[in-house]
């Protein structure tokens, strides 16, 4: 076969691969839901637009103030707020049910100096179905909690969360224990000693992806951990063996 005709395979071949390529991402991007991140919150999408249907309602002129009824929060696709003094107690939100969407819920620690509109809450965590569960901690000022849903209607269970106050900034043991700090410290030292490993998760006002584990280690070891606001913060700790100590920086 002359050169010429070779030439002309290998055009028509890498033009029908070009061809097919483009085929197969433009079905990927319309078929396969696309994942964003939209203002500090993860946003699905089936193919209808990311972020189009959704409200945040701190951007809001006038957002809707909720109401916590009988161990329940519920709204529709404008979100919403809650107060959070800083009196408050520690609390669990949970899905009641399958919803269309996630609910993502924010915070703000200081309701007095955020600015609607322009300023935006810290992204505790999103609820994706009633397994999943989102801790909030109250800051030592009163704050907000913002809900943002992208689902005409939506309710979550609120329940205050128990747990065992530090005595003195300190407290050491064995197994599994929720224990809670209140005050201006922002970090703790968390030591373990003898075979096993200690995990310890942190759940602090306006905390980002406080369901990662600030201490994840084992046998015998030393180590520190913080967080950015002053208030109620919960140490969810989990331990195979050996014993542990917990020692905030006041």
């Amino acid at each position: 076969m002359s050169d010429p005709a070779l030439r002309r395979i290998g055009v028509f071949s890498r033009a029908t691969w070009g061809v097919g390529a483009l085929g197969v991402m433009i079905a990927a991007f319309l078929v396969v839901p696309q994942v964003a991140l939209v203002d500090g919150a993860l946003h699905v999408d089936p193919g209808n637009g990311l972020g189009i249907d959704r409200v945040y309602p701190y951007y809001e002129d006038d957002p809707v103030e909720l109401e916590l009824v009988d161990g329940r929060v519920s709204g529709d696709e404008r979100g919403g707020w809650l107060p959070f003094p800083a009196g408050s107690e520690p609390l669990a939100f949970r899905m009641t049910h399958e919803h269309d969407d996630y609910v993502n819920v924010f915070q703000t620690a200081d309701a007095a100096s955020f600015a609607l509109g322009d300023d935006r809450p810290e992204n505790l965590d999103a609820l994706w179905d009633p397994e999943d569960v989102v801790y909030a901690a109250p800051a030592l000022t009163d704050g907000r909690l913002w809900f943002s849903a992208g689902t005409p209607a939506w309710d979550l269970a609120v329940e205050p969360v128990e747990s065992t106050p530090l005595v003195e900034g300190a407290a050491t043991g064995t197994g599994d224990a929720l224990l809670s700090y209140r005050g201006d410290a922002l970090s703790a030292r968390f030591a373990h000693t003898g075979p096993g490993f200690l995990r310890v998760t942190l759940y602090a006002p306006e905390l980002e992806d406080a369901g990662d584990p600030a201490v994840n280690d084992v046998d015998d070891f030393t180590t520190r951990a913080s967080w950015r606001v002053p208030g109620t913060v919960l140490f969810r700790i989990e331990s195979t063996g050996g014993e542990w100590a917990v020692d905030v920086d006041e």
